[in-house]
């Protein structure tokens, strides 16, 4: 079995607009806090993974550091997009097309080669999304959250979420397919006909979910369950799953002692826990993970998949 774990790399900034947008935006840089307990993490446990970077947080020099050195550590860097927009379905096939391309020149100005992989923010994404991509050439989009559980997420998000107009992506994402899939052109949650399939250019990769119960296979999800109820979401899989994506934040490994945010996230259900538990349940995850299967970039996956069909 093929393991894809990810990484969003979303900051304080994205954080603080979430839950407290009118508290002070500066705090612990994630990317100097988080980034190395992730690399070192992952030395340990022999996992190569894909982290999802949005492009302004390349103005920072320390940042840029940072990101070569995720690179140099055999880890994918992908697009998070450039600002982080929470409703990315809203905006206009014009402004998709500016957040999409200056995160990916930032992270080309940065490692010397362009991303193939994206994600849009809160999986928020659609047909249009996926058009702007292959116009770019990009080999897979990670932005799909299956199964009815999302639903709930929704609900979740319009009770413990502050900024105006967050979204968590289009009512039907639920029922998309479990599995990695090439989407219709016209019904993103629809697999393409196989007579059309050489026609996009794209692979989705969705965020697993637990066979039969249907629980997303998801970092903050998992957390609220514990270690126990993780253990047993991860042997339901089995060996009969070709893939399992597990997507994390960099906020897992992250300290927020004495910030506004740490006060702000405090009742905020799988969020708002001290750094001692992220970080034991991370590690606990990591090392189950790297016993489950070959973790391996979710570009590696998507190459692979594509070269099955016929499309590279």
């Amino acid at each position: 079995m093929k393991v894809c774990v990810s990484i969003d790399m979303d900051t304080y900034r994205e954080y603080q607009s979430l839950v407290d947008p009118d508290g002070k935006a500066d705090g612990p840089s994630f990317y100097d806090d988080g980034i190395p307990r992730f690399l070192d993490l992952f030395d340990e446990c022999g996992i190569r993974a894909t982290f999802f970077m949005i492009g302004r947080d390349a103005d920072l020099p320390s940042n840029r550091e940072r990101v070569r050195e995720i690179a140099a550590r055999g880890h994918e860097v992908a697009n998070h997009s450039h600002t982080h927009p929470y409703n990315f379905r809203s905006l206009t096939r014009d402004e998709k097309r500016t957040e999409i391309e200056q995160a990916d020149s930032a992270i080309a100005d940065i490692l010397g080669t362009r991303p193939v992989g994206f994600r849009t923010p809160s999986l928020d994404v659609d047909t249009e999304v996926l058009e702007l991509l292959a116009e770019r050439d990009y080999l897979y989009d990670s932005s799909l959250f299956p199964g009815p559980f999302l639903w709930i997420f929704m609900l979740y998000g319009k009770i413990f979420v502050r900024h105006a107009g967050y979204q968590l992506g289009s009512l039907t994402a639920p029922l998309a397919p479990a599995q990695p899939y090439v989407p219709s052109a016209t019904k993103l949650h629809r697999r393409a006909a196989p007579t059309a399939q050489g026609v996009s250019s794209l692979v989705e990769i969705p965020v697993s979910i637990v066979p039969v119960v249907g629980v997303p296979f998801y970092g903050t999800l998992m957390r609220m369950l514990g270690i126990r109820a993780f253990d047993l979401c991860l042997s339901a899989f089995g060996r009969r799953k070709r893939v399992l994506s597990y997507g994390l934040h960099l906020l897992d490994l992250v300290r927020l002692d004495g910030s506004s945010l740490e006060v702000a996230i405090r009742n905020t259900p799988g969020v708002g826990l001290p750094f001692e538990r992220r970080r034991d349940f991370t590690h606990h995850v990591m090392r189950q993970l790297a016993k489950a299967g070959d973790a391996v970039p979710i570009r590696e996956l998507a190459s692979d998949y594509r070269e099955e069909l016929g499309m590279n």
